[in-house]
């Protein structure tokens, strides 16, 4: 009596009783066949399998004692690389035999690499020297071989002045790091094995840049010039005085003090704001020259100053001077065809207050005339212009209503003034348009603000009771101020001649708010053309 006989036949592949599958082959990849034959062809034959694994032995034709032998699960190689099966068999009379088989595990590339960190969080103080160590990441990969081989590279965001390694994952900056310029870096890096194809993983690199105190506090101006009105009350604000400090902290603390004059000025170090302890009298000082220091909490500290102007200014108590025109019964020949843009004329005015209280500004507050909105007022300049083309209905008389205001504290004042436009080719009716400008005009008041910019000004429109005005102004001179007006009263004469043109004598007649006597004077249109 023989015991049975195991006959294999492999399917996978299979060298000296090993047999070898890739991990990742699929449940129920067939390994070999098993026949078992009784040599006695008398007795019962059967089999099974030893040694436990992912694999089972089920018949495949059991009328010829055939077997199969495959996988029951996915295989991994991170898990078990080999496995040694037995396949037992037997017949009725208790004998047995045993077929070992080896079943080795094949690697793939199925694990991407993995970084100790996904998020990786650091940080180095701003002025850092060139070429300053960050880092250094690490990444594992579970496969064997050249596919658990890993190589590290920047993602396509990070900027050009960081580097990394590609084989051992050291991160540096080349450049020095500013924080005032940017605090925080985020780009992502990525680990690389070298199996085919590769697989990767990305981690998160955040880079804080930490604070030194490198700037010195500034002042928004070097040269601060505030007006203020005389008999200022003590311990009014004057005005504020901005100072920033690009550090953070302690470092962008900053300290203010007055360096000279602290006898009389004070300086709110929190707020910036400027003070005088006593009333100030601009009879007995016009002006004031400070030198503020401010000193940040850094350890060195660092420090900077700015020049502060105070001048006193008087009460606004005179209107502006309307020189030109002198009447408001007076009227200029518009020809048709004025060019668009051309000037016509102007109202030119004056105001023997200084400082804010002498800066004029001009509007056409009343309109009236075929097409009223044909022309406009230059606010800086008093400059009057034509605004569109005049056509045949635009003929006739227009009358505009300028004012024309200051910008005093604490309330502005204004004059009036008449300025009257006569479109036509010629002038063949005085006594008509004589008739036409003693009639009271119907002008409706659509008066605006006039947007004039003057810089730098800032004011508060409140009583002397109340907290002072601020205006924080270019120094200007009060000799500068009384040239200007002797210059502008010059102005005046000469347009005054422009008008009084030729043999003819012309004169022009309009009277000035009541502030001017009226004057009877023989009229004579002036024409405004394109030569």
């Amino acid at each position: 009596m023989r015991p049975p006989e195991v006959i294999p036949r492999f399917i996978a592949n299979e060298a000296e009783g090993v047999v070898y599958l890739r991990e990742l082959e699929p449940i129920h990849t067939p390994i070999a066949f098993f026949t078992i034959k009784d040599p006695d062809e008398k007795y019962k034959v059967d089999c099974y399998l030893e040694g436990g694994g992912p694999f089972q032995l089920t018949p495949y034709q059991p009328y010829r004692n055939e077997y199969l032998l495959e996988t029951t699960k996915t295989l991994d190689y991170e898990l078990q690389q080999l496995y040694e099966i037995s396949v037992v068999a037997w017949n009725t009379e208790g004998f047995h035999v045993n077929k070992i088989i080896k079943v080795q595990i094949l690697d793939d590339n199925d694990n991407s690499p993995v970084f100790s960190q996904a998020l990786v969080e650091l940080s180095i103080e701003e002025n850092n020297a060139p070429n300053a160590f960050l880092t250094k990441l690490h990444a594992t990969d579970a496969d064997s071989g050249e596919r658990g081989q890993v190589s590290y590279f920047l993602g396509p965001e990070a900027p050009s002045y960081f580097s990394l390694d590609k084989v051992t994952g050291i991160l540096t900056v080349s450049t020095q790091l500013d924080r005032e310029e940017r605090e925080k870096y985020r780009y992502t890096v990525r680990a690389v094995d070298s199996g085919v194809p590769p697989r990767e993983s990305i981690a998160t690199v955040t880079l804080s840049v930490l604070d030194k105190n490198d700037n010195s506090p500034r002042f928004i101006n070097k040269d601060f010039s505030f007006f203020v009105p005389e008999n200022f009350p003590g311990f009014g604000e004057i005005g504020v005085i901005s100072v920033t400090d690009a550090d953070i902290g302690q470092n962008g603390w900053v300290a203010l003090s007055v360096v000279n004059r602290s006898d009389i000025f004070v300086i709110d170090t929190g707020k910036g704001v400027l003070r005088a302890k006593v009333s100030l009298d601009r009879e007995q000082q016009s002006s004031y020259i400070l030198w503020v220091e401010a000193v940040d909490g850094g350890d060195p500290p660092l420090s900077s100053t700015a020049k502060i102007t105070i001048l006193l200014l008087d009460i606004n108590d005179n209107p502006p001077l309307v020189l030109f025109p002198q009447s408001n019964m007076s009227y200029l020949l518009v020809l048709p065809s004025t060019l668009p843009g051309s000037p016509i004329t102007e109202v030119y005015a004056i105001d023997n207050d200084t400082g804010m209280n002498a800066v004029i500004a001009y509007s056409i507050i009343g309109r009236r005339g075929p097409r009223p909105e044909s022309f406009k007022i230059d606010p800086k300049t008093g400059n009057i212009t034509l605004e569109e083309s005049l056509m045949q209905n635009d003929y006739g008389l227009y009358r505009l209503l300028v004012k024309v205001s200051d910008h005093g504290y604490p309330e502005p004042l204004h004059s009036t003034v008449m300025v009257n436009l006569f479109v036509n080719d010629t002038v063949s009716n005085e006594s008509y348009i004589e008739s036409l400008l003693r009639k009271e005009s119907d002008i409706n008041i659509e008066e605006k603000e006039p947007q004039i910019s003057i810089e730098p000004t800032h004011r508060r429109a409140e009583a002397l009771s109340c907290m002072p005005t601020l205006v924080t102004l270019s120094i200007i001179s009060l000799t500068s101020i009384s040239l200007v007006t002797g210059m502008g009263i010059y102005i005046c004469l000469r347009k005054g001649k422009k008008y009084h043109r030729g043999d003819e004598g012309l004169e022009v007649q309009i009277p000035l708010n009541g502030r001017i006597d009226l004057h009877r004077l023989e009229k004579k249109q002036v024409e405004i053309s394109n030569i």
